[in-house]
């Protein structure tokens, strides 16, 4: 999966090209912001490279609220905290 930088990630979303923004969750109770679109799918990273985590969802709706105007999101849990239990 290719990373994508939030500038590009926002330029994306301004220009409508993209078929979804996705919120994924992940074993440790964090959650990665993926951009699906027609060329791939694209992961949210960090100015340093590293893949942006967020440690609850409401930071990333926050973030995503305050950036743009999506009024529409995927959350996929299938697999948050999963071993917890």
């Amino acid at each position: 999966m290719a990373r994508i930088r939030s500038e590009l990630f926002l330029s994306r979303i301004h220009q409508n090209d993209f078929t979804s923004i996705k919120l994924k969750g992940v074993q440790d109770g964090t959650f990665y912001l993926l951009l699906e679109a027609a060329d791939g799918t694209f992961i949210l990273e960090n100015e340093n490279g590293s893949m942006k985590q967020y440690p609850k969802i409401d930071h990333a709706l926050t973030w995503l609220r305050r950036m743009t105007n999506v009024t529409e999101v995927v959350v996929d849990i299938e697999i948050w905290r999963s071993d917890e239990r």
